[in-house]
């Protein structure tokens, strides 16, 4: 934390809620970490401000530190609009879903620079790429690959290569290998991939859920590909829809709850016109 009474700081907008007759709250992701500040006056007509403080944007910040409640934005200057984001309902959904994740699993003040640029980039992508209904692979591939670096920034990475599963009292480790038509398991609990033997030992428990070894191999690859060579490999809908499931599934289990934008992101692709936008 600066301990200067004003500061500068790059921030993208994560979330904002307004307060008061004329204020708004705004949950930033900045280099330094998660912070959350007030912009006094914004909703009024004649702001200078509004235009640059729109969500998801990426803005430069002058801010006043408050001893008592928020810290106040004095000045803003947008950087990066991103305004695709907001031109398309499913368009914005995936990005409230890049956002709403950022903002579950990062706690105020903490992050840093790392995870700053991981949500720089991935709504950089998301503006540019072409979003269909069905979504393209490229756009099921982007936010699978931003899942996964986000997961290991925050330390919750999945285990892909090795068996988290318990054998003779210990961790089994052995190596699993995503070929043919092995039975595999997901155990978020142990975090991450089950052996066959690991996998039929654990029938009955809640939480562990089948693995093909397909969706295994694409999971890796969205783990350690740059997104440029990840955007062209040829995938299934099926496989695609096997990842989403089983990180569905990853995530649900360790947020103790369901991302809320992921709901509302199925009902719009079930049926988009008798949707409305999440609060």
């Amino acid at each position: 934390m600066p301990s200067d009474r004003i500061y500068t700081t790059e921030a993208i907008i994560v979330r904002r809620r307004d307060h008061g007759e004329a204020d708004r709250v705004l949950t930033l992701c900045t280099p330094q970490g998660k912070r959350t500040v007030i912009a006094k006056g914004v909703r009024k007509t004649t702001s200078r401000k509004a235009g640059h403080l729109e969500l998801f944007a990426r803005v430069r910040l002058v801010v006043a530190r408050s001893r008592s409640s928020w810290d106040v934005i004095s000045q803003a200057e947008a950087l990066d609009l991103h305004a695709p984001l907001r031109d398309d309902l499913l368009r914005a959904t995936y990005a409230r879903y890049v956002a709403e994740l950022y903002d579950r699993f990062v706690a105020d003040e903490e992050g840093g620079t790392a995870l700053y640029d991981l949500l720089s980039r991935t709504l950089d992508y998301l503006a540019r790429l072409e979003v269909t209904d069905p979504p393209l692979p490229e756009l099921d591939l982007l936010i699978r690959a931003y899942e996964q670096r986000l997961l290991r920034l925050v330390g919750f990475r999945p285990e892909w290569d090795q068996c988290v599963g318990e054998r003779e009292g210990g961790i089994c480790g052995r190596p699993v290998l995503a070929l043919g038509g092995a039975s595999l398991g997901l155990d978020p609990e142990r975090g991450g991939v089950l052996c066959p033997e690991c996998f039929q030992a654990s029938v009955g428990v809640p939480w562990v859920r089948p693995l093909s070894p397909a969706a295994l191999r694409l999971l890796r690859a969205c783990a350690r590909e740059p997104f440029a060579r990840l955007r062209r490999r040829q995938v299934s809908r099926a496989i695609l829809t096997e990842a989403e499931e089983a990180m569905r599934h990853y995530l649900t289990y360790h947020l103790e709850h369901e991302v809320l934008t992921d709901v509302f992101l199925r009902r719009i692709r079930t049926n988009r016109p008798k949707a409305s936008s999440p609060e």
